[in-house]
Order: C-alpha cells, then sequence, then structure tokens
C-alpha cells in the first residue's frame, strides 16, 4: 500500500500499533496532556477490544520504558500457573484448548501499575478510547474475518466465545460492526474501581464461577495472590557499536541480543559487503541457532532455574558458533515444531522524549479457545509453553510460562548523550526474534527508513531444520543455497500473517522521527507536529 509521509517533530509524539483506533488511542491521550505511559496504556487497553484475537485482560503484558533523562527499566507482567496446574491435573490438550490452558491473567493490573506509576491523567481517562470502541463497535477486516475461519469449528463448541465473536455460529463478514457491551461494562468498572477488582472483587467472582462451571483451575487464592508486575533491569549487549536494550526471561530479548550478536559476527562488515542471498542466509541460520541454542541450554538444566538464563555467550563461544555455522554442509535437526502464537505490539513517545515499548499478548490467536461471556473477554493458553519434562518451566503450581516478548530500545551518542534511535518490538512467537533481526539489521546496516525495513519480505530458520521464506525472496538460487542447509524449505505468501508483526519508531539523524506498523496485520503508525498534521504509515 501506498502511504504519504510527510517530516515531522518527534517531540510532538508518535505511536505505533496493530490496529487504526489503538493509534488513534494513544494519540488522543497524548493531546489530551498524558506522557507516553498513559498513551501506551490507553492504547493497549483499546487493543483488547480491538484485536481480541491476540491480547486483552485474559493476557500478560511486558513494557519496556524509557525516561527523558536517559533512564530505561522493564515493567515485567509476566502471568504465572494456578496453583492447581501439574502434569497430573492437565492434559496436554487441556494445555492448550479449554479454561484450564489458563495461567493467572495479569494484563490488568500491569497496565494499571504502569499507569498509576508512570502516567499523569487520571485512571479513568486512559480507558476512554477503549470503552468508546467496544460500545459504538469496529467494522472487522479481511485479516479478522479469516482469524476467525480458521478457529471457527473450535469456537463454536465454547458457548462463551462463540457468543462474543461469531456471528450466527459463523465468522462474522468483512464490514460487519462488532460491538461489544460485556466488555465496555468491564472496563467501565475497572476505570472505576481499578484492578484490584479483578482480582479480589466482582469481577473476580466471576471469574471463579465460571471457572467451575467449565473445570478450569483458577480459583479465589489464585486470583487475590496475583502480585504487582516487578521492575527489571532490561538485558544489554551492543550491536555495531548501539546499545540494544530488551526484555530479560521469561521474555525473549535474550534471544534477540544472541541473533543479533550472531549476525554481527557472521556479516562482520554488515549488509554493504554481502549480497542479499548471503544476508537472508545469515539471517535463517542465526534465528535457527539461537532457539537451538536456547533449549539445548534449557534442557540440559535438568528443571532447575537456571541463575544464567540471561546471560549470553562469550566473545569466544560465539565465534566458535559462527565457525560451525559457516560450513556447508546441512544444520543439525532437533524434534520441536513451531506453535502458532500470537501477541500484540505497540510502540509509543512522547513530547519530553519518553518513550514506551509494550509487548502483551494470549498467546495463541483467540487464546484458549474460551472466553467469559459475561466480562467479554479471552482466557489465554500460557500454560501450553510449560514443558511436560524436566526444565525450568516446567508445568507445575506457580511456574512462570516462556515467551518471546522482547520490546527493545537501541540507542547511540548523539550530541553527548545516549538518545533512542530506534523502539521496536513485534508479534509472532518465535517470529518475534526474526521479525527483529531483520528488521533491526535492515535499518542500522542497510539504512533504510523502518517503515521499508518493517515491509521488507523475510524468512525464518526454524530448530527442525526447515526455512520459512516469504514468496517475494524465494529467488531460484535463494531456494538453492537454503536447500543447502535446511531439511525442508516452505515458501509463505507476500507479507505472511505468520512471519511476524512489527511496530516501532525510528529517529532520524535530523531530530525527525518516522512511525511504522506491519504490513501484515492491521496497523496503523503515526507522527504528529503541533499543527497536526500526521504521518500515516
Amino acid at each position: 500500500m501506498s502511504r504519504e509521509r510527510l517530516t515531522v517533530s518527534p517531540t510532538d509524539g508518535a505511536a505505533a500499533t496493530a490496529f487504526p483506533l489503538a493509534t488513534d488511542a494513544a494519540l488522543s491521550t497524548l493531546q489530551a496532556g498524558g506522557n507516553a505511559v498513559d498513551a501506551a496504556v490507553a492504547a493497549a487497553w483499546t487493543l483488547s477490544v480491538c484485536e481480541p484475537s491476540a491480547s486483552g485482560l485474559g493476557g500478560q503484558s511486558t513494557l519496556l520504558i524509557y525516561r527523558s533523562d536517559g533512564t530505561t527499566f522493564i515493567i515485567d507482567g509476566h502471568s504465572y500457573a494456578p496453583s492447581g496446574a501439574s502434569i497430573d491435573t492437565v492434559s496436554e490438550r487441556q494445555q492448550r484448548v479449554g479454561h484450564s490452558a489458563c495461567t493467572v491473567p495479569s494484563t490488568p493490573a500491569t497496565l494499571e501499575y504502569a499507569q498509576q506509576k508512570y502516567g499523569v491523567l487520571p485512571r479513568a481517562a486512559v480507558f476512554e478510547p477503549a470503552i468508546e470502541a467496544a460500545e459504538e463497535g469496529y467494522a472487522i477486516t479481511p485479516l479478522q474475518h479469516r482469524q476467525t475461519g480458521w478457529f471457527g469449528r473450535q469456537m463454536r463448541v465454547s458457548p462463551g466465545i462463540a457468543k462474543l465473536f461469531l456471528v450466527n455460529g459463523a465468522p462474522p463478514p468483512v464490514g460487519h460492526v462488532l460491538r461489544q457491551p460485556e466488555l465496555a461494562r468491564t472496563l467501565r468498572r475497572l476505570a472505576t474501581e481499578g484492578a484490584e477488582d479483578f482480582y479480589h472483587g466482582e469481577i473476580a467472582q466471576h471469574i471463579v464461577n465460571d471457572m467451575q462451571r467449565n473445570g478450569g483451575l483458577l480459583n479465589a487464592d489464585d486470583l487475590a495472590g496475583c502480585s504487582l508486575p516487578v521492575e527489571r533491569e532490561p538485558l544489554e549487549t551492543s550491536y555495531r557499536g548501539m546499545r540494544v536494550l530488551s526484555a530479560p526471561s521469561p521474555g525473549g530479548g535474550r534471544n534477540l541480543l544472541f541473533a543479533l550478536k550472531l549476525l554481527e559476527q557472521m556479516l562482520p562488515g554488515g549488509i554493504d559487503a554481502a549480497d542479499d542471498d548471503t544476508w537472508h542466509e545469515a539471517v535463517a541460520l542465526a534465528s535457527y541457532c539461537t532457539f537451538r541454542h536456547r533449549d539445548r541450554k534449557a534442557t540440559q538444566s535438568n528443571g532447575c532455574v537456571d541463575e544464567t538464563a540471561d546471560e549470553l555467550p562469550s566473545e569466544a563461544e560465539i565465534q566458535r558458533l559462527v565457525a560451525r555455522l559457516r560450513r556447508q554442509g546441512p544444520v543439525q535437526q532437533m524434534n520441536d515444531e513451531e506453535g502458532p502464537g500470537d501477541t500484540t505490539h505497540l510502540t509509543v513517545a512522547d513530547a519530553e522524549g519518553n518513550v514506551v515499548a509494550l509487548t502483551q499478548s494470549i498467546q495463541s490467536v483467540f487464546g484458549a479457545k474460551v472466553a467469559h461471556p459475561e466480562l467479554g473477554f479471552v482466557y489465554n493458553n500460557y500454560l501450553w509453553t510449560c514443558p511436560r519434562y524436566s526444565h525450568p518451566n516446567q508445568l507445575a503450581p506457580g511456574c512462570m510460562p516462556r515467551s518471546n516478548a522482547a520490546p527493545t530500545i537501541i540507542t547511540e551518542q548523539r550530541e553527548g548523550r545516549s538518545s533512542p534511535i530506534l523502539a521496536v518490538g513485534a508479534a509472532g512467537s518465535r517470529r518475534i526474534i526474526s521479525a527483529l533481526l531483520q528488521t533491526i539489521s535492515q535499518v542500522i546496516d542497510r539504512g533504510r527508513a523502518i517503515d521499508e525495513a518493517v515491509a521488507a519480505p523475510r524468512l525464518h530458520g526454524l530448530v527442525s531444520g526447515k526455512v520459512w521464506i516469504e514468496e517475494d525472496i524465494a529467488t531460484l538460487d535463494m531456494l538453492a543455497r537454503l536447500r543447502q542447509r535446511f531439511s525442508e524449505v516452505q515458501i509463505k505468501p507476500p507479507r505472511s500473517f505468520g512471519m511476524g508483526c512489527v511496530q516501532g519508531l525510528q529517529w532520524l539523524p535530523d531530530g525527525m522521527i518516522v512511525a511504522a506498523a506491519d504490513p501484515r496485520r492491521d496497523g496503523t503508525g503515526v507522527t504528529l507536529n503541533s499543527s497536526c498534521e500526521m504521518e500515516i504509515a
């Protein structure tokens, strides 16, 4: 899609989200006097309405915040398993689908904590766009129609989710205005009573009753025991001399930083020193190696919590890994197929120079494929990411599921201080890492604008020995090259939903800002100036 770009000042704010109404929510919140945290939380609540397949009240959220004074920190809102969860009480199928698949939802607690501590607006103000979207509705997009069709059969057998998201038992047609009065009432109560009600009050009791009726594990003690999110230091490394900050475990930041270090070693001269096919092959190998290394390390921990989980390999070890990857011949294979996890991401900057990168999820598309019919939200299925074998995240009471969420900010020294040049994040399970790896490298190594980098064709190496590649770059030479290294090459359509979805902001050397939303989904990126001129990406 052709989009017009206007040059505007970064001091006026910018936002990129996965749905236009969420981007509008962020910008209207900034214009109402809110800061980047207010705007990000307003957009996150709105995505809970407009992108229910990817996130919502029944999921989890993580924020990476860069403050105008240069400090950066994580608000870690990862969820954890109910007290009754174990390999004896939950079957493999129940980990994936149904009420038993749900971890303790942490999004309400996380968003409220962030906004109340670091925002400047009243709590109710950041709910207004989401409540309006739920009450007035929005038009179903072609992507949303397809998504509902993918899981229509599963949704039809669950009265709660069928009531909320199907029309006469079928996916709503494109253009159908979806109104969600149940969710609007829940959001209005949260705006008035606060997240306390979700964990201790009337909303909590409704959740417990629903779980009891449907064989779920969440009980009143699980909800009441939900703690506030934890503020943590981000993980940090360098890439081409720039500072890269991302989310610690159980998030995916370590995987992204490791992939960047691999790519840096494989292409020491950057993209300019390599042809496109060489770069694409290096990206596929880096994404493959990152998860192979992670999964082997986790398995070798024998189920114990690994205190070194976030440590990157030494330079010497990375060099050894790169030397092994450079050898011609097929990569080693592991018996590990990737699930179709889904997520959403948004990035916001305000006039004072504060930046928020926020990733939230209900794990799979439409989570556990069940929803609370009176409260209007979908339950997550994060127990699916808890292995049933010996592992630090093994399925057990209180275990913390694995996540690939990797909100990321890259800074460099400008005019004597560390300033952001990129703030990005993505959706798409493990494709989060490969999508961000390619976007960051396209911007830093090739000098592309972020909107061009986000839209560029992608590929992704799997630990099973397969590789996915979008059709645009699947030339005969490229396919032949990949088949020498990977056991199977699967060609995806251009701008494939399954290849991840990046939202981000880029600060140009002249001080201008570019906002980008991935064309693989429904988002928009918008920058504003004081005369309300906009650039929409």
